[in-house]
């Protein structure tokens, strides 16, 4: 049952993920404009670059090694010396690029530097290897409520643009930095081992070149926005990611949590037992995936207008391509980190990210220039798909395809395609905008959906009970 609540801690915080943007981000559009936040984004997705050097694989490595360890504080070291050095470097570097690079000499680029002080102390991966999520979901709650209060308490203007990204920053630095108060219960005083750093140190570049891949169909895409289109392509399309990712962290909180105990089920030979795993988190996905994706579409128009300021209304037709996501990604969650990465598949894994990536590089600079935003909108879903195509490949001769592809999957979305339906005929019938429409549309489309979940009897309820013990 630990399974659970460590799932509910983490849900439990991605649901205040949730209701926080909910809050401020028609606060935020509503005071600075899409190119304002596009300028803010394209930085930010630069700094992501040297963010990513500075963890190199260490945050899925940390967690496997120390939920499989005996002596959790040597091994904690012996790992976490290897993020120091590659921290400090990317912070040297990006000093260097800041003072060297005219267009880096702005303030939003100095201020974005303290992520890499972040990253540096960031041992998040302690506590999800202990899975100890309770600590996890307490600090990021506690700097999450804090950075909101205090952009509405501070940022009143436009003018406000740097303050906001100073707070956003600050306070997330501050919430990593006191994980390591806690962190005393797990580890010693620091102890080194030369031979076990370099034993560490290539599984965790093997995992930290699937992330510079993901990071270029990820990130790279605004970087290009801002480049080859303009601040305001980038504005636009970011808030379209960010509302679909809010869905997503829903979804994926389930893998945070499933790695270290299916680590740990496979370090103690109980494969069958891991395959459960599996199978309950597609299962889960499912439930989740397709009626966020159904009613997102419903609702979409009614959602943005609510949602977003004027200057950002052409989000819909973001939203309308990259809904999809939210059903590879969830996929490629369990494929990836479940399947492949739990069996030291880190190979299999990388080539999973590393192809489709260059195939992102290459069709967003093709398609940006005419499409903007839309062309980077479709290249992000078509990424997706090849991603989860090629873990699917890798994964055949460990999963059955039915884990995935079952009846319960025609079930789920059968539900959520009649549930599509009663919203679609509910608008045209009333007609509803604004709050009490969009709140009418989620009521009539979750009604629907469980009700014909339970017509189909989509959940065998002996079966999940029997998953869970």
């Amino acid at each position: 049952m630990k399974v659970i609540k460590n799932y509910l801690y983490n849900l439990s915080y991605q649901i205040l993920t949730i209701i926080l943007p909910i809050i401020t981000v028609p606060y935020v559009t509503r005071i600075f404009t899409s190119e304002d936040l596009g300028n803010y984004v394209f930085y930010s997705s630069i700094v992501n670059y040297f963010s990513l050097f500075a963890m190199l694989g260490v945050a899925v490595y940390g967690t496997k090694q120390i939920a499989a360890a005996s002596d959790v504080s040597s091994t904690f070291w012996n790992i976490y010396a290897i993020q120091f050095i590659a921290s400090l470097l990317a912070l040297i570097a990006y000093v260097i690029a800041v003072i060297s690079i005219p267009n880096m000499g702005g303030i939003i680029p100095i201020i974005l530097g303290v992520v890499l002080f972040s990253k540096m102390i960031d041992i998040s991966w302690l506590f999800a290897g202990k899975e100890d999520f309770k600590k996890i979901t307490l600090r990021n709650t506690v700097v999450k409520l804090s950075g909101v209060i205090s952009i509405f308490t501070l940022v009143k203007s436009s003018e406000d643009l740097y303050l906001y990204a100073f707070l956003i920053i600050v306070f997330d630095f501050l919430g990593q930095f006191v994980m390591w108060v806690p962190a005393k219960k797990f580890i010693k005083y620091p102890s080194f081992n030369i031979k076990l750093i370099k034993k560490n140190f290539h599984p965790i570049v093997l995992l930290f070149l699937p992330q510079v891949a993901i990071s270029l169909y990820v990130v790279l895409d605004k970087t290009l926005l801002g480049i080859l289109g303009s601040y305001s392509d980038v504005g636009i399309y970011e808030q379209g990611q960010k509302l679909t990712s809010i869905l997503i962290t829903v979804v994926s909180s389930l893998g945070a949590v499933m790695l270290p105990r299916v680590a740990n089920l496979l370090s103690e030979k109980k494969e069958k037992e891991a395959q459960n795993m599996v199978r309950f988190s597609f299962i889960l996905y499912n439930l989740i995936i397709f009626p966020m994706i159904f009613g997102l579409i419903a609702v979409n128009e009614v959602f943005v207008k609510l949602f977003l300021g004027e200057n950002f209304q052409d989000v819909k037709y973001v939203l309308y391509i990259i809904v999809f996501n939210i059903m590879f990604i969830g996929w490629t969650n369990i494929l990836g980190y479940q399947v492949l990465v739990a069996r030291n598949k880190n190979k299999e894994f990388m080539l999973s990210t590393t192809i489709p990536a260059f195939v992102s590089v290459v069709v967003n600079i093709v398609v940006i220039p005419f499409f903007g935003y839309i062309g980077a909108s479709i290249t992000s879903v078509v990424v997706e798909i090849l991603v989860f195509t090629i873990q699917w490949y890798y994964s055949r001769n460990i999963i059955s395809k039915n884990l995935l592809f079952n009846i319960d999957l025609v079930k789920i979305i059968s539900a959520s395609l009649l549930m599509f339906i009663a919203i679609m005929l509910c608008k045209y019938m009333l007609g509803l905008e604004g709050v009490v429409g969009l709140l009418i549309y989620i009521g009539v489309g979750g009604i629907t959906y469980v009700i014909m979940n339970i017509v189909l009897r989509t959940i065998n309820i002996k079966e999940i009970r029997t998953l869970l013990k």
